[in-house]
């Protein structure tokens, strides 16, 4: 394949001649030189109104889209600007989720039976939350590691879709207290956890995405 094509069938330039490590060291540098947080967190706000930004977040993004992957679901409005960038990305429809806690509930087109993998900006407890609430539906209301996702993930397992993942951009749960995202995740919903970043400024370690469960299982 002589360069042309490469180029042609690229998504973007730095693609067709970054490894996915050079690009995510790329991508997490501008993150942190654009929205350093007071508190050494990221401001997630200032990172989803880079039109670059969310390009690139949505190409590293789209690679851990798991196969037969049929709707994508986020809350609105937070995860509405990430969400849209992947689903023109991937030519894949979202759905949105309004409300919180136990009033959450699934708006848009979606069909039960659908494999769907929620898109959330942030996961994470705030600063300064407990990390160790017990598991269990109030887990989705209460502080937590899975705050912003786990609500998410209930109301479409209430629509009656199936969701094997959650894809976040930044976390800001791994590495507090005893309990992971990834942890509640799999232990609450059997759903797998992947963000490309933690929502720090301490450098990241690429010899894989540094908060991803691991786990391998099958997409359901």
């Amino acid at each position: 394949m002589n360069l042309a094509q490469v180029l042609r069938t690229a998504p973007d330039a730095p693609s067709a001649f970054q490894s996915a490590r050079q690009r995510s060291a790329e991508l997490y540098a501008d993150i942190i030189a654009v929205a350093p947080g007071g508190d050494g967190r990221v401001d997630i706000e200032a990172v989803q109104s880079r039109p670059s930004i969310l390009r690139r977040t949505a190409a590293l993004l789209s690679e851990a889209l798991p196969p037969g992957t049929d709707r994508l679901v986020c809350a609105a409005p937070d995860g509405i600007a990430v969400t849209t960038a992947l689903a023109l990305h991937t030519g894949l429809p979202f759905a949105t989720v309004t409300g919180t806690g136990d009033d959450a509930r699934l708006t848009g087109e979606a069909h039960a039976g659908e494999h769907a993998v929620v898109v959330v900006p942030l996961v994470g407890a705030a600063p300064g939350a407990p990390q160790d609430a017990a598991p269990g539906p109030a887990q989705d209301a209460a502080p937590g590691p899975a705050q912003g996702a786990a609500p998410v993930v209930r109301a479409a397992l209430d629509a009656g879709m199936r969701v094997s993942h959650v894809l976040s951009v930044l976390d800001s749960g791994s590495g507090s207290g005893d309990r992971s995202v990834a942890d509640v995740l799999r232990e609450q919903y059997e759903v797998r956890f992947h963000a490309l970043f933690p929502a720090h400024s301490a450098p990241p370690t690429f010899s894989a995405f540094s908060t991803t469960d691991q786990k391998e299982v099958d997409p359901r």
